[in-house]
């Protein structure tokens, strides 16, 4: 075995200790700081995404809600209800019925348990009040019944009156007996 003076068994001791210590600073606590950095600089933006999606959840709650009322308010709604006599009465009682210049139906069954009646209705010469009145009731009733779109446009002979085109939906589960969907 080699001797070595006190000086030297002291300097290779040091030595020794100074390249564990960088070994250690090199192989544990540098990588170790980076991911502590790293993560600090991540954690908020997850953070963010977390609150958007138990936003997006909620709302998603919200939705399938409404969509499982919707279904249930479809299912039970009276079999015979038929759009077009309901919007013709709806249009006499709001007196309406000589604005009217052309009325349509159609039936689209997007899905098999799932059918959609549309019908358009053009209206000439109405007031904008006389519109509004007539939508918010169709809106407003107890039959599954929602105005899908509105296009309006002004009347070529009178500024203060309109021409419109209203598109109503009414949505109907094809078979009456159908359970109402699950919603998770």
């Amino acid at each position: 075995m080699i001797q070595l003076a006190p000086r030297e068994k002291t300097l290779s001791i040091f030595l020794v200790a100074a390249l564990g210590a960088w070994a250690a600073w090199t192989l544990a606590v540098k990588p170790a700081q980076e991911r502590i950095h790293k993560l600090e600089q991540i954690i908020p933006e997850k953070q963010t995404q977390l609150r958007e999606l138990q936003a997006k959840g909620t709302e998603y709650m919200a939705l399938a809600n409404e969509f499982k009322g919707l279904r249930a308010k479809m299912a039970s709604q009276d079999p015979s209800f038929q759009l077009m006599p309901f919007l013709e009465t709806m249009i006499q009682r709001h007196k309406l019925a000589g604005h009217v210049t052309k009325m349509s139906q159609n039936t689209v069954q997007p899905q098999p348990d799932y059918s959609e009646t549309v019908v358009t209705i053009e209206m000439q010469d109405v007031t904008l009040k006389q519109l509004i009145s007539f939508l918010s009731a169709v809106e407003t009733t107890d039959a599954v019944v929602r105005v899908g779109s509105l296009h309006i446009r002004k009347d070529a002979t009178n500024d203060a009156l309109i021409d419109s085109t209203v598109e109503v939906y009414s949505p109907r589960v094809a078979n009456a007996s159908t359970q109402v969907a699950q919603v998770p």
